[in-house]
């Protein structure tokens, strides 16, 4: 772990309790570093995850006005089918219609994989977590180090004077807003590895012939999900990078 200025020695703070804030500190540079290396390269991934989404999202709703299309003649065939009975093989044209939306997003996959977009998009998702996962461990540690601080505050002697209390309880406080923020944080980067953990292992089934339409669809939702996701992960942490700073300039 990076070195990171230590706090000012100058306060009368309890036992203990100095060593676990320069802790707080060192974590805190060791995120912000981290985080200003990784930047310019996460932002690209979000920029192309979000790309690739996009052109799937329009094909997918391409894909449901069909579906609604299909379902609209349907409805109509089977009406019509006391009036006439002619009219009945609008209804078996329209029920085959239900298949045709399938095979429309069964095309969308084979596209996707085609021209190249899902293996680009197994890459980012494999990238994104590579440089998610040691930021989240420093959030993990600041976290725990916000709780073991929070947790001192039973051990204060009675001893220590007011002023000495109303110093302590005030970065209690802010100990407790920051530990609380970066579990929210934490909370966000655990979700999207998961997601984009489901989304790998998708790969496995939809480049085999057996994957179901039904399959078919959660892998291109998938894909709109694990963006969307990616792009409220970089803003947290860019948001969590400057709350941090502010933590670590004022303490």
């Amino acid at each position: 772990m990076d070195s990171a200025p230590r706090r000012r020695e100058s306060r009368d703070l309890p036992p203990g309790f100095t060593d676990l804030m320069n802790d707080i500190i060192k974590y805190a540079a060791s995120f912000i570093k981290g985080f200003d290396l990784k930047e310019s390269e996460m932002r690209e991934i979000v920029r192309e995850f979000n790309k690739i989404s996009d052109e799937v999202r329009k094909m997918q709703e391409t894909t449901d006005k069909a579906r609604t299309v299909g379902g609209t003649v349907l409805a109509l065939g089977i009406l019509a089918t006391p009036l006439t009975g002619g009219l009945s093989l609008l209804a078996v044209a329209a029920a085959a219609g239900g298949g045709a939306v399938a095979v429309v997003g069964t095309n969308i996959t084979k596209k996707i994989i085609e021209n190249g977009s899902a293996k680009k998009v197994e890459d980012l998702g494999k990238q994104f977590m590579e440089k998610v996962k040691p930021l989240k461990e420093i959030l993990e540690e600041i976290k725990t180090t916000c709780e073991k601080l929070e947790q001192k505050k039973t051990e204060v002697q009675a001893g220590n004077t007011l002023k000495d209390m109303e110093e302590f309880q005030r970065v209690l406080r802010r100990v407790a807003e920051l530990g609380k923020r970066s579990g929210q944080v934490l909370d966000v980067a655990v979700m999207v590895m998961n997601i984009i953990g489901h989304l790998l292992r998708l790969f496995g089934i939809v480049f085999r012939v057996s994957a179901t339409p039904e399959q078919d669809r959660e892998f291109r939702e998938s894909i709109i999900q694990s963006a969307d996701q990616c792009q409220r992960v970089f803003d947290n942490f860019d948001n969590m990078k400057e709350e941090l700073k502010v933590f670590r300039d004022t303490e």
